[in-house]
């Protein structure tokens, strides 16, 4: 009886015993070990701080960050692992020493669900440069980029905030830093005052922006999250504003400023309501003080070219794309004489090649005669006869001398020359 009991123990053993293995050997057949090598991991530093107190700052080597992992584990666990899941850092904690060449640092990896017994690297250290830290102060600059505010309003000021920031890092990358720049989109804008929110980027020497791997290398200091505030206005665009010229000093004895013509003698500007009103109030005309047209002994004419934006008040300034520059051109005659336009029709062209055409360059000629003051309202362009001659031109280009006849009582001032093309005439 109890060797029975014994027997039937012993059996239930067995069965619990043969249970198990079946049941590992469906689970291994089900769910098997099996092992994934996953490649270009990239390593990440850790405890940078260990060497801050030396103002050192750790760097990995381009092209040795990452490294070849191979797990191994259940295929329900491992199937399901992503790149992201694996982690791989060099702790400065551990660098095995800083007087070899180069330095080298063990790499740690660890994966979701995975035991560390189970995870194989490859390199197991990794090559680290160790290089002095750094800083360096920078302006920021703002740009708006291709963006654009409203048709009608044009961007008037903008201000970073903070103004300046200092950037801390290693020194072949800070060395490296031209500029720093907060990019904002103005895109349809039209506020007179609002503030919006930037990120910075970093430019080299060669204008090309930071890599996201050499800005974690850096610290910003004034700002968080690298990014700053833009204070922004938008300034209302007033158009078909006139612009006057006056002059200083006097002519050479015996002449006089006749006119003063300006090209563009209209713009667009855009400026604060307050001085909108203010250029209203002044008839919607900037004026050129006298100090940039300067006659003094002038005896012919000539051109001024001035600069507006450096006439414009900080409260003003020229719509984009607008040239800035005006071009005064100042006509200065002798006292009694006057100018006249003559069409380039009323030029009678003596001795042309028969089988050339005659084709002038300008509509008009101007004739610059002198008689007493009373006459000079009596002349007109219709009274002044105009004629070239063309003896031994051939086909090309020229300035040809013109031949004016004047009504008695009336000079010519100065000789003149009109730019004619001469080509093959047509056949008949």
């Amino acid at each position: 009886m109890k060797k029975n009991m014994i027997n039937k123990f012993t059996l239930k053993v067995l069965s619990l015993i043969i249970a198990i293995l079946i049941w590992l050997l469906v689970r291994n057949v089900d769910d098997p070990i099996v092992v994934r090598t996953f490649y270009e991991i990239p390593v990440s530093i850790e405890n940078a701080s260990y060497l801050a107190e030396n103002l050192e700052i750790p760097l990995l080597v381009d092209g040795k960050d990452t490294v070849k992992v191979r797990v191994k584990g259940a295929r329900s666990v491992v199937s399901k692992l992503k790149k992201e899941d694996i982690k791989a850092v060099a702790d400065m904690t551990q660098i095995i020493s800083k007087d070899t060449t180069p330095i080298m640092v063990p790499v740690e990896v660890t994966g979701t669900g995975i035991s560390d017994s189970d995870i194989t690297v490859r390199p197991r250290n990794i090559q680290v440069d160790i290089e002095k830290q750094k800083s360096v102060e920078k302006t920021i600059a703002v740009s708006t980029g291709d963006t654009q505010p409203d048709k009608d309003y044009e961007i008037g000021n903008l201000k970073a905030n903070p103004e300046k920031v200092t950037i801390s890092g290693p020194e072949t990358i800070i060395n490296k830093i031209d500029k720093v720049v907060a990019l904002i989109d103005v895109t349809g804008r039209k506020e007179s005052n609002i503030e919006i929110k930037s990120q910075l980027k970093i430019y080299d020497k060669n204008l090309d922006e930071l890599s996201p791997k050499q800005l974690e290398y850096l610290n910003i200091k004034e700002i968080s999250d690298n990014t700053i505030r833009i204070q922004a206005q938008f300034w209302k665009v007033k158009q078909n504003v006139k612009i006057k010229a006056e002059y200083s000093g006097e002519p050479k004895r015996g002449y006089e400023v006749d006119s003063i013509n300006l090209v563009p003698d209209t713009i667009s500007v855009a400026g604060t309501d307050e001085a909108l009103k203010k250029l209203e109030q002044e008839g919607n005309t900037l004026e050129i003080p006298g100090k940039y047209i300067d006659v003094t002994d002038k005896a012919g004419d000539f051109e001024q070219n001035i600069d507006l934006s450096e006439l414009l008040p900080e409260d003003l300034k020229l719509v984009r794309d607008l040239n800035s520059s005006v071009i005064a051109t100042v006509k200065i005659l002798p006292y009694n004489s006057r100018d006249y336009e003559v069409s380039v029709t009323q030029i009678e062209a003596d001795n042309k090649a028969e089988d050339l055409d005659l084709v002038f360059q300008d509509e008009q000629i101007t004739i610059r005669a002198k008689a007493k003051e009373q006459d000079l309202d009596s002349l007109s362009a219709a009274n002044i006869q105009v004629q070239i001659d063309l003896s031994g031109y051939g086909e090309g280009e020229y300035e040809v001398p013109v031949t004016v006849t004047l009504p008695g009582g009336y000079e010519l001032v100065e000789s003149i020359k009109v730019k004619v093309k001469l080509v093959p005439g047509a056949e008949k």
